[in-house]
């Protein structure tokens, strides 16, 4: 029901706005149509060219003021208006046609050029005349007496003299009919005093009599009206100069019409053009008169304006002058900034009331000499400043001293930072005259330098130096710290392989920031890492952590998500501690976010609410690890950010270093305003020729024999060669971790490789050959040997290398 009605109000207001159009175009229609018979009076040429078509002007007005869509209203009078006067209904259509075109065209010129209705800029005069009137009414003659000479309303020899006419006519009614109309939509300004009421009535009726005089000789004085349209312009602006300009065009028009005047003689087409020009210029100079005399009106009531504030401002300047000298003694005060004055020839030092507390006393409690000035400065910052002022006085010029930072000891033995700069004036021949400077207290700023260089120092040793090198797994990180403060933050990532071959992924962070905020990170991902180590369960290390943060009564909010994957089977497990949930985006660009197992931040409630979630991240998709940083903004909900991360997902994700990149440069740009810790990572297939380089420790055995046994999976080995060859491999790899190094580090690199139906496996160790002792050693060679078709042992004095071979089928 509530969609019916809503319906119903749309169709009703539809309807309502449809009703309004139509009755605008009506009236719009109707005012065409009875300017258009009158103009037809003055008729040419076949009753139907005039040089009078004030509807022209009609219909531009019409679409400057109402809109383009009043066009039906224009083009039924055109119409209506031709239909008895043409010679069928389809010659009557054409020249409606033309005769809407044409207006409308003016229209789209105008206001591409910036037409101001009000006519005030020389631009708008120019405009109105060139655009609107000679250049598009061109269209209307041109279809007009085109369709009188193909219809045979007239001879093809008289098309110049219509077409003249008819050009005539429509520009007559842009040119004076339009402004005229813009003049009445002008806003009312206060009544007119008797005395302008009087000039404009005296002004008007000079007007008429001079162009009824000029129109009505053959002496060609026409020109007489000029001065009046200057007058009328510059007293009255667009509201005298409109209708003075078609006051002196209609008379002229009348006047060709019945050839007097100047217009007795010639041609229709030299009547024409003579009438054309004269009404150009009287459009053209009316409207540029007003357009400079509004211009300059403007300029000056500006100008007054300007005036006028600027004696308000030097009122209130001269007002708050009285207060400077306590409110910069008020601002010093705030900015620890103190200034000085030194006459060098009399040795008198004045200092501001900051001055004197930044040194450790009371405002003006003695007076100062340059000694007294710096009598508290340590002794190796002041031989650099009698250094600094003695150069100065050498160059005997006028100059500013280089900033100088320098330490005073305080009576009670506090150190105190201070930033000077001074600049000095010498008189005749050199001589030092004035120095004037100002002190700025650093101490508190240096000290929060020298703590946020300590916290952005812990928290890059905190987050991992580099990502480590898994098989068949792409990892990429980002740390991004906020610049718009000086101080660390506590967002943190980090990636664990654990003993059972999965990887662990964590990203956290920790609210605030400070070496509290990065002490507490260090803090949770070495407890985290710990956890991890101990516990299968994401859930669990999460408890295991939010019982940390409870014991050691953290008060910071900590938000963690903690993910295991399997490379082997792509299955991935995870908790999350009030964290944005981590992305995971398919090989198509799909894109959707973990919410499950949600919980309060760790350390937020007593009891504890962890559960793992599933999820399966399968070859060649990406799950995306990231803190609050990256799609939070200012005056962006945290919803929008996420949305807009999933639509960069859809972009593409071919490169993950290139991905986190992209994702970096479209979400945030230059506009950091937090720390940013972004993670991703994406399971790929292993190659053909995979190389691998691991710590010769025992607990590496393990997590090779899994990255061993899927890479011969993925090769599809069959079963058989497949177990024989993981067995050898492991043989071969326990003999370096055992014998290689004894009880140093060392390294072990071994390398597969699948050509032409077999698999060759070269395990390589740094360390010294050491051949078998006792009754139990060699057997793992002897197994490797009884199981490949090939093993060769190459002891050397750099290290050893085992080659086997198996002939596998695929």
């Amino acid at each position: 029901m509530q969609a019916t009605a809503e319906e119903s109000r749309s169709a009703g207001t539809t309807a309502s706005r449809l009703l309004r159009r139509a009755g605008t175009a009506l009236l719009v229609a109707a005012a065409y149509y009875l300017t258009a018979r009158l103009g037809l009076r003055l008729a040419l040429v076949a009753e139907n060219v005039t040089p009078v078509w004030p509807a022209t002007g009609i219909a531009l007005v019409a679409f400057l003021v109402l809109g383009r869509t009043v066009w039906p209203g224009v083009a039924l009078a055109a119409f209506l208006v031709n239909l008895p006067i043409s010679t069928d209904a389809l010659a009557a259509g054409a020249t409606a046609v033309g005769n809407t075109l044409a207006p409308l065209v003016a229209a789209i010129l105008l206001q591409r050029a910036g037409l101001r209705r009000e006519i005030d800029r020389l631009r708008d005069a120019v405009a109105i005349v060139f655009l609107g009137a000679l250049a598009s009414m061109l269209i209307s003659a041109t279809i007009g007496a085109g369709t009188l000479v193909l219809s045979d309303a007239v001879p093809a020899r008289e098309f110049p003299a219509a077409w003249a006419v008819w050009w005539a006519g429509d520009a007559m009614g842009v040119l004076v009919v339009a402004p005229f109309l813009l003049s009445l939509l002008l806003p009312r300004e206060r009544p007119a005093s008797w005395p302008r009421r009087i000039e404009a009535s005296v002004l008007f009726g000079a007007l008429i009599a001079v162009s009824f005089a000029a129109a009505s000789t053959g002496l060609g004085i026409l020109f007489l009206v000029l001065p009046f349209l200057g007058w009328a312009a510059w007293r009255f602006q667009l509201r005298g100069a409109a209708p003075a300009a078609l006051l002196a065009a209609g008379i002229a028009s009348w006047a060709a019409a019945d050839r007097v005047g100047p217009f007795e003689h010639g041609t229709l087409l030299d009547r024409m053009l003579t009438l054309q020009a004269f009404n150009a210029t009287v459009a053209f100079s009316s409207l540029f008169f007003a357009a400079v005399v509004t211009d300059r009106m403007r300029a000056r009531r500006a100008l007054e304006r300007a005036a006028a504030e600027l004696e308000d401002r030097v009122r209130l300047r001269t007002s708050e002058l009285s207060a400077a000298h306590e409110q910069l003694a008020e601002a010093q005060h705030v900015a620890h900034v103190g200034s000085w004055e030194w006459l060098i020839p009399e040795n008198r030092v004045s200092w501001s009331d900051e001055m004197y507390r930044i040194h450790g006393y009371r405002p003006q409690e003695f007076p100062v000499t340059f000694e007294k000035a710096i009598e508290l400065v340590v002794d190796e910052d002041m031989a650099r400043i009698r250094r600094n002022v003695e150069a100065a006085f050498d160059r005997g010029r006028d100059q500013d001293l280089p900033g100088n930072e320098y330490r005073i000891v305080l009576a009670d033995g506090s150190e105190r930072v201070l930033l000077g700069k001074a600049r000095l004036q010498v008189g005749p021949g050199g001589k030092p005259l004035r120095m004037v400077g100002t002190v700025h207290d650093t101490t508190e700023e240096k000290q929060a330098e020298r703590e946020h260089r300590i916290a952005e120092t812990l928290q890059r040793s905190l987050l991992p130096d580099r990502l480590p090198e898994i098989p068949g797994v792409a990892l990429s990180a980002r740390y991004v710290p906020a610049t718009t403060d000086m101080e660390v933050g506590g967002d943190w990532y980090d990636v664990v392989q654990l003993p059972n071959g999965h990887v662990g992924l964590a990203i956290g962070d920790v609210a605030g920031h400070g070496l509290r905020a990065a002490s507490t990170m260090g803090q949770l991902r070495m407890s985290l890492r710990a956890y991890a180590l101990e516990e299968d369960s994401p859930a669990a290390v999460v408890r295991r952590v939010h019982g940390l943060v409870n014991r050691l009564h953290l008060p910071e909010i900590v938000t963690l998500v903690y993910v295991v994957f399997d490379p082997d089977s792509g299955a991935i497990r995870f908790a999350n501690a009030g964290h944005p949930p981590p992305l995971l985006i398919a090989p198509n660009g799909e894109a959707r976010y973990l919410e499950d197992a949600l919980a309060p931040p760790v350390g937020a409630v007593i009891e504890e609410h962890y559960v793992d979630g599933t999820a399966n991240l399968a070859s060649g998709s990406t799950l995306v690890l990231f803190t609050d940083g990256l799609v939070e903004r200012r005056g962006i909900s945290i919803a929008e950010g996420l949305a807009r991360l999933v639509d960069e997902a859809a972009n593409g994700t071919n490169d993950l270093e290139a991905f986190c990149d992209r994702v970096l440069a479209s979400l945030v740009g230059n506009q950091v305003a937090d720390d940013i810790a972004l993670l991703a990572v994406r399971p790929v297939p292993l190659t053909v020729a995979l190389h691998l380089r691991v710590a010769a420790e025992p607990h590496v055995l393990a997590s090779l024999r899994r990255t061993i046994r899927r890479w011969l999976r993925e090769m599809n080995v069959e079963p058989e060669s497949a177990n024989d060859t993981l067995i050898a491999c492991g043989e071969a790899l326990a003999n370096v971790i055992q014998h290689a190094y004894g009880a140093g580090d060392g390294a072990i690199e071994l390398d597969l490789t699948l050509a032409d139906g077999s698999v060759d496996v070269t395990v390589r160790d740094h360390g010294r050959w050491r051949p078998p002792s006792g009754a139990e050693g060699g057997r793992g060679l002897d197994l490797a040997r009884g199981l490949m078709d090939r093993v060769e042992v190459d002891p050397g004095p750099h290290g050893t290398v085992v080659r086997m071979r198996r002939r596998v089928r695929a």
